[in-house]
């Protein structure tokens, strides 16, 4: 008898999603990497260059980047659910809620 203990597969991730996910996070990456783009003084906002402000907006964008790509990576991996005391995945029909 195999003293190795039961391992529960994991539903496969999907990889569209994930690649999905990893652009989100290589957009503000590259975009910030392309200075000669943004190095320039005109247009002013509020008295600031535009290379000032321009980089404070991507801040905001890539807060909101690097959010939607948490959620989808959440979205692309499922969950598996474990027991309470965490030392073993719930079964289908242990489930409580009855939901996957």
């Amino acid at each position: 008898m195999s003293t190795t203990p039961h391992r529960h597969q994991a539903p496969p991730a999907n990889k569209g999603l994930l690649a999905l996910a990893g652009v989100l996070l290589a957009i503000p990456v590259v975009a910030l990497m392309l200075v000669g783009t943004y190095a320039k003084d005109e247009p002013r906002v509020a008295g600031f260059p535009f290379f000032i402000w321009y980089q404070f907006l991507w801040v905001v964008i890539c807060s909101v980047f690097t959010y939607t790509a948490y959620r989808i990576v959440l979205k692309a991996r499922p969950h598996v659910p474990m027991n309470p005391e965490g030392d073993a995945y719930l079964d289908d029909e242990s489930r409580e809620d009855g939901l996957r």
